[in-house]
């Protein structure tokens, strides 16, 4: 898919900043084999994941294929249902007519039937373990060591002295070819010696022959095929292969190229290709090998280039010093010096933008809870693909951060989640798609998998979620807000918005005790009791509908549907306001005398009745009184919690444009639940802190949800000057700008689709190609027209 947004000429004289500066992830030691989430450092394509230590004598490197995973369907699950449980329907409705009785304990004994299965869910799995080991180095006996993570090449490198050589290693992740490339050499000659072999490995076979090592097999879990292939190319000294490993003497260089496949699609019910992974993998690395080392990095940086370099960020006085990320860390927790903090905060913003590249390309399955990258064949929560706030929060700065490209694998992965989602609509919510409404409805709850798992969890209270699909709605919708690409929206995102939408217009019920149509029973991630109609669903529900119908107008398409949803919209009511403490209600019936409060958490790391503040667009300055009380619920909640949730308020104080509160939890964040390698933990290790924080980074920079674009709004005194290039805001407008005191003194717009461009500013004219555009100024904002494709200058 080609991106809406194209990468803005250097041509501003602001931006010979970004000259100087250099995105790099240091460290002065290797890291620690057991410690990989705190110390690994990462490359993907995608498609893979490997994870360096940058060890010296020996090093580990761990691999992914993210369509490696257990669970789904297999000879020993011939009736894989994606955990559905039928007939559950039945009690749904009991349930329902329970909680509107007020019989709270009869409907709570009835939730056990509300659940999905546990059978077949699997997790993502671990490919193995490439060892490295060098058999002429006495690590004791380096010096001058260095291993780094170049975010602005994508490269991994390890260097070191050794006996008065320089020995240095090199490792990147190639999308358009997908295949992992290293580099082994020295400044003098006949230094490498290596051996390539693995470990951890699947139950499979490893076999050497010559300067190849394949390694393939099948999980024992669902027969899943997989095949990797190694192949070692070296410029002198003599190459040897073993029963399962090879060898290389005392030659000058050694490049090792590898690839893996498995048999996974995407298509439902088999979610397999039913074709042998090797062809395709032997043809990859024959022609990756064609290719060599250096036409494979120059690909590689022209693919990652024109995605990573779209975007940069300068706070104040950061310059160029490449400070090793664990005293970065280290000095930021004890209150260091402003440049440390500049150099930390945008190096952390560019982490995220880095991590989303490297695990999110069209043709692979989206990010999951890491990303691309994990150790386990058990990982925390499966690494699994969590909808109540986790892979939502990964792709929150996809677009706001100029990443559109990164999206497309979510787009196909709920496409590919909708048949078996149908399934579950039948089986939970009694709504059937068959011949004569082929398209009817489909929902999902608070996990899955890559083989359809819409289920509910095996447990009600974390795994029910009857709107987590509608939030997803939020993510996909974006793209039409943010590149207004209606060709790639049409064809592949409206259908999953309309089909979702089909579903709730038939679930919701109305309730002539809370004068509202409502969704029920409804369960607030992950605490409270069970009610009916709470704030978390009826605020999606109702951000799904006034999206739908932008988008149907905007389509001119299913009108008749259309009518439906704006009757209903109104009378979904989402919000209300507790008389007794003036927050905003999580649950609707919170503030009545029987309101079970025991089983709320006033701290909980799960603020989903503020949805509607963000990524939703419903509470905003026009809401003063919803704003209010929002606020009031984010300072009872307090700033404390986990890694992910962290993100998450980050972005919300930024939405309340409150500048200094969003600084002080971004500072938490980095103080308490960053690793030295700038991983996000939960803890453990969980990646959507890190996109969340990249997201909500941008979201104080530049705003656009409330019809005008708005720069600075949460920019804090922390960042009293500073400049970015390349952010993009709804309606296809991509920005560069320059402040001097929290004052913009200088503005670039690019619209890439043309039309009507409203911004928050004080500016005295604005021209393109030289020439003054008419704009109008009303209440501080400026509007003007735009052409597709041009650039407009503001003149302060």
């Amino acid at each position: 898919m080609a991106s809406a947004y194209a990468v803005l000429s250097v041509k501003n004289a602001y931006r010979k900043v970004w000259n100087l500066m250099q995105n790099k992830i240091l460290f002065t030691a290797p890291g620690e084999f057991d410690k990989w989430e705190q110390q690994c450092q990462p490359i993907g394509n995608g498609y893979m994941g490997a994870s360096f230590f940058g060890g010296i004598s020996k090093e580990k490197i761990v691999l992914n294929e993210k369509t490696l995973w257990a669970g789904g369907p297999s000879e020993s699950r011939p009736d894989y249902n994606s955990g559905i449980i039928e007939g559950s329907y039945e009690y749904v409705k009991q349930v329902q007519q329970l909680l509107y009785d007020g019989k709270y304990d009869e409907a709570v004994a009835l939730l056990p039937h509300l659940t999905g299965a546990t059978d077949g869910f699997g997790a993502y799995q671990l490919l193995c373990d490439m060892m490295l080991t060098f058999s002429n180095i006495d690590e004791t006996q380096a010096t001058d060591y260095t291993r780094t993570l170049d975010l602005d090449n994508s490269i991994f490198t390890t260097q070191f002295t050794y006996q008065g050589a320089v020995h240095k290693r090199e490792a990147f992740a190639n999308y358009p070819s997908n295949v992992i490339c290293l580099k082994l050499s020295s400044d003098k000659p006949r230094r490498i010696c290596v051996k390539l072999s693995l470990d951890n490995l699947q139950c499979g076979s490893v076999t050497a022959n010559g300067d190849t090592l394949t390694y393939e097999g099948a999980l024992w879990d669902n027969g899943l095929r997989y095949c990797t292939i190694f192949k070692v190319v070296n410029k002198g000294g003599e190459l040897i292969d073993a029963k399962d490993s090879i060898m290389v003497e005392h030659a000058d260089e050694v490049y090792i190229y590898l690839t893996a496949s498995t048999d996974y699609s995407n298509k439902y019910p088999t979610f397999r290709t039913g074709v042998n992974p090797s062809a395709a993998v032997n043809q990859r690395i024959e022609n990756a090998v064609s290719k060599g080392f250096d036409a494979l990095y120059e690909e590689h940086l022209a693919d990652y280039k024109a995605l990573f370099d779209r975007v940069t960020l300068k706070i104040n006085e950061d310059t160029d010093d490449i400070i090793p990320c664990d005293k970065l860390i280290s000095e930021y927790k004890e209150n260091g010096s402003r440049s440390i903090a500049n150099r930390l905060e945008t190096l952390y913003f560019q982490f995220g933008r880095y991590m989303l590249i490297s695990s999110s390309r069209a043709g692979s399955l989206p990010a999951n809870l890491q990303g691309v990258w994990n150790e386990s064949n058990c990982p925390p929560w499966c690494c699994d693909y969590h909808i109540n706030v986790n892979l939502q929060m990964n792709y929150w700065g996809a677009y706001n951060t100029n990443l559109s490209e990164t999206v497309p694998p979510l787009v196909d992965f709920l496409d590919s989640m909708r048949p078996s989602g149908r399934k579950s609509a039948e089986a939970y919510y009694g709504i059937k798609s068959d011949e004569e409404h082929p398209e009817n409805g489909w929902c999902a709850h608070t996990q899955s998998t890559p083989f359809g798992w819409t289920a509910p969890g095996w447990d009600f209270y974390w795994g029910w979620s009857t709107a987590a699909v509608a939030w997803l709605m939020q993510n996909i919708y974006e793209h039409f807000e943010f590149t207004g690409d209606k060709e790639y929206f049409a064809e592949h995102i409206y259908p999953i918005m309309r089909e979702s939408v089909r579903f709730y217009t038939q679930w919701l019920i109305y309730d002539d005790k809370q004068k509202r149509l409502v969704s029920s029973p409804t369960y607030s991630p992950e605490h409270g009791p069970v009610t009916i109609g709470n704030t978390y669903e009826q605020s999606l529900i109702e951000q799904l509908y006034n999206d739908f119908i932008t988008a149907s107008e905007a389509l001119g398409t299913d009108e008749e549907l259309r009518n439906i949803v704006k009757n209903q919209v109104v009378q979904l009511k989402p919000f209300s306001i507790s008389k007794k403490t003036g927050l905003l209600k999580e649950w609707f019936e919170e503030d009545d005398d029987n309101f079970d409060h025991s089983k709320t958490q006033k701290n909980h790391r799960h603020i989903s009745h503020l949805l509607g503040l963000y990524p939703g667009k419903a509470i905003n300055s026009n809401t003063p009184e919803l704003m209010t009380a929002a606020i009031n619920t984010l300072n009872d909640r307090g700033d404390e919690s986990t890694g992910w949730a962290r993100a998450y308020k980050l972005n919300l104080w930024a939405r309340v444009k409150d500048g200094n509160r969003a600084y002080s939890i971004l500072q938490g964040l980095l103080r308490g639940c960053t690793f030295d390698n700038l991983f996000d933990f939960h803890p453990p290790f969980q990646l959507d802190g890190n996109f969340g924080g990249s997201a909500g980074i941008a979201e104080m920079l530049i705003q656009s949800h409330e019809g005008y674009i708005e720069l600075l709004p949460a920019a804090p005194d922390a960042w009293r000057n500073g400049a970015f290039t390349g952010l993009c805001a709804r309606h296809g407008f991509v920005i560069d700008a320059k402040w001097e005191n929290f004052n913009p003194t200088a503005v670039t717009i690019k619209s890439t689709v043309g039309g009507v461009c409203r911004i928050k500013s004080s500016c005295e004219a604005i021209l393109c190609d030289g020439k003054s555009v008419p704009m109008l100024s009303n209440d501080g904002i400026v509007s003007f027209e735009t052409l597709p494709d041009s650039v407009y200058t503001f003149v302060f």
